[in-house]
């Protein structure tokens, strides 16, 4: 079994890590969401709200991460690594390769003993906390499971108390839901289950695909009331769904999955309310850049696109693709060799089919880090001339629905930016990146180590 671990033990190393603080002070459900915020806007670590008024023990930004643009040494995908079973220093690539692991395969889940046990709790006493001071209690990142037949479909779900044995959720529009129809909420399951279940909906509604299961051996599962879960889940809701209303705006604050998809609403009525003892849950104050769900949407859209380009001209050529949280997901960023004269074209267009998220393009040479957003920034102005690289499409485009600068609707152009070197160059004639190494003999080096040893600093990365 692929080693997936628990939300409860994937909080538990990001404390181990030191990259996690604990509020043991009492905080008020309506502030959580305004700390949870400034937290993510200030690049600080995972927060996990230990004193509060209900059952639930609130954990924002348990697979977030700190942006880019003004650093380069914290990676944005360290925590959700570690959720996945993966180390500190993984890189990018191997996420990703983690990510998309049910689209290349299919492997069946251990069905094991759910951890959660039936309580008196109802739908207020869990104590989730609300999006903002005096809105309802919101759940922000989790997993909808529906009986359908003889089988359970996982969805991913945000929504809101209206009750105490009532929820209204928003869900991924196509699925089987129906009214009467069985369901279970599950808040704190593993990444694995949500970037499983994030995955096969993205597939589904860019693609038209429904090859990508949300199961995979990383989670193990268990029989809830009828529906099969998460086993490692931290709270359940299950019940029944009450109405439906397809097509139904939800709200004007989405989490990041919604902008790829049409949603609908549901109403549950709630029957059986289980969880473990003291039960952690991640909470994400939508609104904010960089938080949960735009980090998480962000590298299983890349990890996606990542599998289909490079399964779809029978090779490989593109050593990775991001979507960076710091660009609010509306511009893919491609590191790819360029197999002949005008291949960028024909990427960028292969790119913009395969997604409806992003309406802009940056294709780097293959050589390029994906650990330092600085250098793709960089390789704009000195590769990319605006006359002749920066290419835009007839303005007749669909709208690309992350970028919030053109909302309703209408057409425009797509743009992609070129800034790798012509591939049908010479080498010599291709001027070398400058670097600490090429820019000074070894001998100049070799003294400036020794003169900061001598002044007490750590010389080892120096060079």
């Amino acid at each position: 079994m692929a080693d997936g671990r628990s939300f409860r033990e994937g909080v538990d190393i990001l404390n181990e890590s030191d990259d996690l603080l604990d509020v043991e002070n009492h905080v008020p459900d309506e502030d959580i969401a305004a700390v949870a915020a400034e937290a993510v806007r200030s690049n600080g670590p995972a927060v996990r709200f230990s004193e509060t008024s209900g059952v639930v023990t609130p954990v924002s930004g348990a697979f977030a991460g700190p942006e880019q643009a003004t650093q380069y040494r914290e990676k944005p995908w360290t925590r959700l690594a570690l959720a996945l079973g993966l180390g500190t220093d993984t890189p990018y690539q191997r996420v990703v390769e983690r990510v998309a692991g049910p689209l290349a395969a299919t492997t069946e889940p251990e069905e094991t003993e759910l951890l959660a046990e039936s309580s008196d709790a109802d739908c207020y006493s869990l104590g989730l906390p609300p999006l903002n001071p005096g809105e309802p209690p919101a759940f922000t990142l989790g997993v909808l499971a529906i009986k359908d037949g003889d089988e359970t479909q996982w969805l991913p779900v945000r929504g809101t108390v209206r009750g105490t044995n009532r929820l209204r959720a928003v869900i991924p529009t196509n699925s089987a839901i129906q009214p009467g129809a069985a369901v279970s909420l599950c808040l704190g399951v593993p990444a694995a289950a949500l970037t499983n279940t994030i995955l096969h909906w993205l597939d589904r509604t860019q693609t038209g695909s429904i090859r990508p299961s949300t199961r995979s051996d990383a989670v193990s599962i268990a029989k809830h009331e009828g529906v099969t879960v998460p086993a490692t889940s931290e709270v359940l809701v299950t019940g029944r769904v009450a109405d439906f209303e397809v097509g139904a705006s939800s709200s004007d604050i989405k989490t990041a999955w919604e902008l790829a998809m049409d949603t609908d609403v549901v109403d549950i009525s709630v029957d059986v309310v289980a969880h473990r003892d003291s039960p952690r849950v991640p909470f994400v104050p939508l609104g904010t850049p960089l938080t949960d769900d735009i980090q998480l949407v962000g590298i299983v859209e890349s990890a996606r696109l990542n599998y289909r380009v490079n399964n779809y001209w029978g090779i490989a050529p593109a050593e990775w693709i991001r979507l960076p949280g710091e660009m609010g997901l509306g511009m893919c960023v491609v590191a790819s060799e360029i197999l002949y004269a005008g291949f960028e074209w024909q990427l960028s267009n292969t790119l913009f089919s395969f997604s409806n998220l992003f309406d802009k393009i940056l294709i780097l040479d293959e050589d390029t880090s994906a650990a330092d957003l600085s250098r793709p920034l960089d390789d704009i102005w000195v590769k990319a001339h605006p006359s002749q690289d920066w290419v835009f499409s007839e303005p007749s485009a669909p709208a690309a629905t992350a970028p919030k600068y053109r909302t309703d609707g209408t057409p425009g152009s797509r743009l992609f930016i070129n800034a790798t070197w012509d591939p049908r160059w010479d080498e010599e004639y291709i001027a070398p990146r400058v670097t600490y190494e090429t820019s000074y003999p070894e001998e100049v080096r070799q003294t400036v180590s020794e003169m900061w040893d001598d002044l007490g600093f750590d010389s080892s990365n120096s060079s």
